[in-house]
Order: structure tokens, then sequence, then C-alpha cells
């Protein structure tokens, strides 16, 4: 390995590390946001999750300027197929609550000690290699089915950063009680700069350094399924990806902080044997649902929801969308099951 192999592997190890660090301290998590605001109506989780896409969005943008990247040329704008982006968001969104957490979720629950979670990983990992595989495999047939072939689209549309930016100030206004409640949503606001921070590393110093990377930030689905591959291919198959090193920075980082952040380990979970929470085969079900979803809409809540988002994709809004909307309607299914389950509490702290 050469040495600018060695500094762009240390980087992308150190992004992910800090990914992992923030998101466990904070528990910046997209399901649970969904869980707090339909058990107790709490909305900092999702404000966070708000103020990530924004600042995502932002410095992305004014990176984009400075350097002249353009963002349209990446995966989130060239040839999708919008019926498997909304296919896939309904099938990760439905995944993702019945395995209680997202791709990124439980890489951060599994550094914490959740052997739960390894099982899901293993299974997101092992159906995101299989789909990726089976679409390049079949792809010439799968396009010649009419309705696919209709819902292909050459390039995404762009949205305009005013429309983007109404709405998200409008979902801000919806989920911050008081004005002053911003500041507790630090954890969004670093985890947005880090989007941009993998633009800049697989753009500006990839090029630099003369190495082949594609244009990309944060996005957990894809990455797990290398790792699949590069496991069956005896360790042989080069992994040299940003997304992959992050993705294990992200591991390290969450366990480091777990250490010292001890109170969300599983020693302090909560007594659910009044409820009927799913149990692991399902969860290990949830998982596979999110590896071929995620794959189908072209990234996870992270890979699109904020990496895709901050392109100003309209694929990226169309798949955060039906994850969103799948995930809810989900939950609120599971609620009414006794099956919703959430051992901490995550509000606003309201100081006088």
């Amino acid at each position: 390995m050469s040495t600018e192999e060695i500094i762009f592997s240390l980087i992308s190890l150190t992004i992910g590390m800090a990914y992992g660090i923030i998101a466990q301290r904070e528990q910046f998590c997209f399901s649970g946001g969904i869980k707090d605001l339909i058990l107790f109506k709490h909305t900092r989780r999702t404000a966070s999750l708000i103020i990530a896409i924004t600042t995502a969005i932002v410095f992305t943008q004014i990176f984009s300027y400075i350097y002249s990247v353009d963002l349209t040329q990446t995966r989130y704008y060239l040839n999708v197929n919008y019926l498997f982006i909304i296919i896939g968001g309904a099938m990760f969104g439905f995944g993702m609550m019945i395995s209680d957490g997202c791709s990124s979720r439980h890489l951060i629950k599994f550094a914490q000690g959740d052997m739960d979670s390894l099982h899901i990983l293993i299974s997101l990992g092992i159906f995101s290699f299989i789909t990726y595989t089976m679409l390049g495999y079949f792809s010439t047939d799968i396009y010649k089915n009419e309705i696919i072939s209709l819902a292909q689209i050459q390039k995404s549309i762009e949205i305009p950063i005013y429309v983007m930016g109404i709405i998200l100030l409008f979902l801000l206004y919806k989920n911050l009680k008081k004005c002053r409640n911003i500041f507790q949503t630090w954890d969004g606001f670093l985890i947005g700069l880090l989007i941009t921070t993998g633009w800049y590393l697989t753009t500006i110093i990839a090029d630099n350094y003369f190495l082949t990377q594609s244009k990309q930030s944060l996005s957990f689905v894809y990455p797990l399924g290398k790792i699949v591959q590069y496991v069956l291919s005896g360790f042989t198959v080069n992994i040299l990806l940003f997304s992959v090193l992050a993705m294990i920075g992200v591991v390290i980082g969450a366990f480091i902080s777990s250490k010292f952040n001890k109170k969300y380990s599983a020693k302090y979970m909560c007594d659910n044997s009044q409820q009927n929470p799913p149990k692991l085969f399902e969860k290990i079900v949830g998982g596979a649902f999110m590896g071929i979803g995620g794959i189908l809409a072209i990234g996870c809540t992270v890979g699109q929801g904020l990496s895709g988002l901050s392109t100003l994709s309209f694929t990226s809004l169309l798949a955060i969308g039906s994850i969103y909307i799948s995930a809810y309607i989900t939950a609120l299914y599971m609620k009414k099951k006794n099956a919703l389950i959430a051992c901490f509490v995550f509000d606003f702290e309201d100081k006088k």
C-alpha cells in the first residue's frame, strides 16, 4: 500500500470514528426519532436529523461551488430507476423498524455490545451483496420489462435549494419546542459537517493523491455488501473504498465512546417482558429487507437521507420519503401490537 493510500485510509477511518463517537454519545438515529415521536411525542432526535440534513446541504453546496465539483455526476443522479427507489425505500423502512434500527444504528448498537445487531448486520450485508450481484448479472433481462424501463431516468432532477430550505425550515419549526433547543441538536450539526468532509476527501484529496475513488460520502448498505464480498473472495478483493473504511471507523469510534458512555449498553436495556418485541429471527429478516432495499434505493437513511440529499438530488428526496413513510406506518402497526420498544427517553432539556 502506498503512502497516499495509507493517508487516505487513515482519514477515512477518522471520519467514521467521529461519526461513531457522536452517534453513540447522543444515540443519533432515524428510526429512533420515529419511535420517540409515536411513543412519547418527543422530537429532539428528529430535530437533530433535520439539522444534520440542513448542515450537510449548506456546507456541501458551498464546497461544490468553491471547488467547482459537479455533484450531479454522482450516483444519486445518473441512471436511476424511480420504481426501484420507491420499492427499495419502502423495504428499507419496514426492515429498519422490525429490526429496531437502520444500518448505521446497528453498527453503533453492535459496538455497544448488542450481539443481535451483529446478526442483523450479517444478514444485511449478505442480502446487499446478493442484490447488487444479481442486479448486475441480470440487468439486461430486468430492464426489458416495460414498466421498469419506463421508470428508468438517465439523469435525475436537482431540487432548487430554496425549495429544500423551505421544507427543512418548516420541519425544524414543527420539531423545535423552543428556539434555544437548537443548541441541543449539536450532534446533527457535526454529523452534517462529516458528510461534507466525506465529499471533500473523495474528490479533492483523492484527486490530489491520484486515487481511484468515486465521488461519495457516508453510506452503509453497499459497504456491508463489499465486506461480505471481501470475505467470500478469501480476502483478496481490493476494498480500499472510503465508505468501507469509514464504516469500520464507525464501529471503532462507537466502541471507544461506549466505554465512557456506558448507559446505552445491553446492561441497562429496559425490561420488555410485558411487551411483544420482534424475535431475533424477525430482526434478521428485517436486516435482509434493509440489504435488498438499500441497494434498490441506492442508499440507506444516511446514504440517501444525508449524503444524497446534500447533493439536492430529487432521487434522494424520493428515497428518504419512501423510507420514512414506510417506517412510520410499520411503527404504528408495531405500537398497536405492543411491539414498539423504547428503553430511553430523548427529549429536549428545558433548563430554567
